[in-house]
């Protein structure tokens, strides 16, 4: 057995896979008939055609001999539910047919037909053969055997002269395309039972049929001319219903191999040849040509089978005449010991029947094991290729994912660089205003040193406070490092450094996980539309934050300074203006002083006036909100909304959000 698998491994690596369309047959051969005598040739022409679908391959194979007429209607049922699957659907019928006004039928054994109308109750009309196959999609073909001389034409009555009852089969179309229908002999002519085991018709079947990539049309044409030339002319086979352009075999043609198995060409054709010829004395040339390998195991083991099929057929028939003559010598009243003879020589051939019997059923496990290992080793050759395929398939996954990053990392590094050197320019551009700003402040104090002076300490010392908050909550770069060294703080510390580098975090640092942390989380959340979960640190929020190489969160200036990049600078007006509440320098309007009330006797003292701070009117903001599309002075009824507290001069707003009234 395990010299077979092996075999059956090296046979399925060297061929292509099969065929993927779906075939089915239903073969039914009729011999032993219950009330007419019995046909010779039909059980053996359907296990010559079964056979011959088994050896091409077929998915579903349903061979039956002696059917009765319900069985027959079973069967058909049955078949029926395996077709709606199935590409190509074959149905072979060996035995007696009849045609009554104008339909044909197939006589099941248990048929008695004492009149013309029971056809309709006791035989099976052809038109349910070709129901029974009508769900296949690419092909539907019917196969009658059954024109021989029928023996209940000639007994049975007629009901009325004018229903017609023809000889042999008659003329059909069918209606369904696709659909092929042959005729063992041509409508109204007999078909021949030949001196062989099998009929002329079914052995040049069994010869074409099955070729591998033979149209079917031509396979009949070549079944035609061999059964004109074994009949001497006699019998014609005809077929009826037609096909498309495309060629249609039973068997598809065996697909270009590969270089590595052109050795085995030669031995495989062969193989083919003898296995279509179906014949020991095939099988014998095969294995005296190819007397080793795995194909010679296979020629041994179909010879056996064949040899075990003509032992078993020869000791039937050796049962069958003992029991003929036994029969004979009881009705004779023959002499006890002629009977007794008889009856051991029906013994001992119905025991040598028994022993073909098993042998056979012995031959045919050494087949079915042989086609079990086949088919494994067909199946982990498939498996073995699905996975190459998988591993290739994912190798080039992971290629492509690869070259998408690198083609990322180069567009993030480009956009790095762009936006260092557009920063870079506005810096310049900054840096050029507040020089021209500056030299008009120090004209402009010339004329009040004095103020000028206390006015620049003040804003030395304010600007210097400004800084170093700025210098505690500001990241020395937006861009974070493409390789970043491991740290030493914890998971907590490291968010919040991130958040505060996309400016949504403005805290101090620590360890723990507060509720300053989780609303610079949330915000971040909210400006960079993800989900991150706000209550915990995690390395997937870290790795998200990470992944932002620009601020998130909005710039937000106090009053009195504005956004220059990514810091807040004190506004510093010349001499006749101060900063206003739309945060920019307006001029400063000298206060007159009014004249003082002059009393009237008949007057009463004024009233006193309600307070300016008991009025509704919400004072300025008084501060500058950014966001990514630029800066702008708060206006008045309007208020910045923050995240966290403690907001001073260029610090970051978690939220950042402008509310008005």
């Amino acid at each position: 057995m395990r010299k077979l698998f092996a075999l059956a491994f090296l046979f399925v690596a060297t061929v292509a896979p099969a065929s993927a369309e779906r075939r089915v047959a239903l073969v039914i051969g009729n011999s032993s008939y219950e009330h007419v005598a019995r046909l010779a040739n039909p059980a053996n022409d359907a296990d010559a055609i079964a056979a011959t679908f088994r050896n091409a391959g077929f998915d579903v194979i349903e061979a039956k001999r002696d059917v009765k007429y319900n069985e027959t209607r079973r069967l058909l049922r049955d078949f029926n539910d395996k077709t709606r699957d199935a590409d190509i659907a074959v149905v072979y019928y060996a035995g007696h047919g009849i045609e009554v006004d104008g339909t044909n039928y197939v006589i099941p054994v248990d048929a008695v037909l004492e009149r013309d109308i029971d056809v309709y109750d006791e035989a099976i009309a052809l038109d349910r053969l070709l129901v029974s196959i009508e769900p296949a999609k690419k092909l539907r073909l019917v196969i009658l055997d059954a024109c021989r001389d029928n023996p209940f034409a000639k007994t049975m009555k007629r009901t009325t002269s004018t229903r017609a009852i023809g000889r042999g089969l008659g003329r059909v179309e069918p209606n369904s395309p696709n659909t092929l229908i042959a005729f063992a002999a041509k409508a109204g002519s007999t078909a021949s039972d030949g001196d062989s085991k099998n009929s002329p018709f079914t052995a040049a079947l069994v010869k074409y049929i099955a070729t591998p990539g033979l149209d079917l049309r031509k396979a009949f044409g070549f079944i035609r001319d061999d059964v004109m030339k074994v009949t001497l002319n006699r019998q014609e086979p005809f077929v009826y219903g037609s096909l498309g352009g495309n060629d249609v075999s039973l068997v598809p043609a065996p697909p270009q191999q590969t270089p590595a198995a052109n050795i085995l060409d030669g031995v495989r054709r062969d193989y083919e040849f003898a296995e279509r010829a179906g014949s020991i004395e095939a099988w014998d040339s095969f294995t005296r040509n190819n007397p080793s390998g795995f194909f010679y195991d296979l020629a041994v083991a179909q010879r056996r089978k064949l040899l075990a099929e003509a032992a078993r057929i020869e000791a039937t028939e050796k049962a069958r005449r003992a029991e003929e003559d036994k029969a004979r010598l009881a009705s004779e009243q023959a002499a006890k010991k002629e009977q007794d003879e008889a009856a051991a020589r029906a013994k001992a051939a119905e025991a040598a029947r028994i022993a073909a019997e098993k042998v056979k059923r012995d031959e045919e496990l050494k087949v079915a094991a042989a086609e079990k290992a086949k088919t494994e080793a067909q199946a982990r050759i498939a498996e073995q290729e699905r996975r190459a395929a998988e591993k290739a398939r994912q190798d080039e996954e992971r290629a492509a994912a690869a070259r998408a990053a690198a083609e990322k990392a180069a567009a993030e590094k480009a956009a790095a660089a762009k936006a260092a050197a557009d920063k870079a320019a506005a810096d310049k551009a900054v840096a050029e205003k507040a020089a021209a700003e500056k030299l008009e402040a120090a004209k402009a104090a010339a004329d009040k040193a004095t103020a000028d002076k206390a006015a620049a300490e003040k804003a030395a010392a304010e600007k210097a406070a400004a800084d170093k908050a700025q210098k505690e909550t500001q990241v020395a770069a937006l861009t974070p490092p493409a390789s970043p060294a491991p740290k030493a703080e914890s998971i907590n510390r490291q968010l919040q450094t991130e958040l505060r580098r996309v400016g949504c975090y403005t805290a101090s640092l620590n360890d723990d996980w507060g509720n300053a942390a989780q609303r610079s989380l949330d915000q971040f959340n909210k400006r960079a539309g993800s989900k991150l979960d706000v209550k915990t640190a995690s390395l997937d929020s870290l790795d998200a934050v990470r992944g932002k190489t620009s601020r998130v969160c909005p710039l937000v200036c106090n009053h009195g300074y504005r956004a220059e990049g990514e810091k807040c600078v004190e506004i510093v007006c010349k001499a006749g203006f101060e900063v206003g509440d739309n945060n920019t320098c307006e001029r400063v309007e000298p206060k007159k002083k009014p004249p003082p009330p002059v009393a009237k006797r008949d007057e009463a003292p004024p009233a006193a006036k309600p307070k300016a701070a008991e009025s509704a009117k919400p004072a300025p903001a008084g501060q500058i909100h950014c966001t990514r599309d630029g800066c702008q002075a708060v206006p008045k009824n309007c208020r910045i909304v923050a995240g966290s507290t403690g907001m001073g001069p260029g610090l970051f707003s978690p939220s950042g959000q402008l509310v008005c009234n």
